[in-house]
Parts: structure tokens; sequence; C-alpha cells
């Protein structure tokens, strides 16, 4: 018995010290963490303030503008169509500006109220 209380505290303080850590997994039914999404999804291109406008990357050198301080509700709304998978007449996966492979893999798995959250922070950053 001893043996088993003494597994469960030390598992449950692992957990705890390594909850800093734990990636944001998509798609799950929590609360939606904006600054985890854009980090781990958006960052990479976009850059950590959502001004960067080139990304040198397979297969060439992308160019696009910046994403900062954009409208909130454009911005939700072009999300979702680069994400696409609804039937909806206003959200058909989307290919704007030739975007359309490069922007699908980091919005397939986000949830609707995902996509809001993420589009109100980056119209947030200045």
């Amino acid at each position: 018995m001893k043996k088993i209380v003494l597994f469960i505290l030390f598992v449950t303080v692992g957990l705890v010290a390594s909850e800093a850590e734990l990636r944001y997994e998509i798609g799950l039914k929590l609360k939606p963490q904006p600054a985890k999404i854009y980090a781990q999804e958006c960052a990479s291109c976009h850059g950590k303030d959502g001004k960067q406008t080139s990304f040198s990357g397979f297969p060439s050198v992308i160019q696009y503008g910046k994403i900062a301080g954009l409208d909130e509700a454009e911005l939700a709304k072009t999300i979702k169509e680069y994400r696409g998978g609804v039937a909806s007449k206003d959200y058909r996966p989307l290919n704007k500006y030739g975007y359309g492979a490069a922007m699908k893999a980091p919005t397939r798995d986000l949830s609707w109220d995902e996509i809001d959250a993420v589009a109100k922070y980056i119209s947030g950053l200045k």
C-alpha cells in the first residue's frame, strides 16, 4: 500500500512540475489559449509579433503582408476559409493568394472557437 501511495505522490508531483511545459493540444474541448496556439501554429511564419512578411522555407521564399492588428471578424473568416470543412458557401476551402496548402496544415485541427480566439489575439497585436 505504501508503494502505491508513494508512486501516486511522485506522479502527481511530476505532473504539477511539468505543467508549465505542456504543449497546448488543438481541438480538445478546453478553453482556447490563443497565445499558445499562435506560438505553435502561426509564429514560425508570421513572427512572434505578427509583423513578419517573409518566410524562407520549403519550397521557396514566401512573401505576405503583416497580420498584426487586422480586423478580428475578417481575420476569423479568412482563417476559417483556409481551414475549410464546412458546407456553407461562406466557409469553402480557400486558396487566397496561393497560400491554400500552406495555411491548411496549421488550421485544419482548430475548432471555430479556437479560430475566433486566435483572430482576436492577432487583432490585438500592435
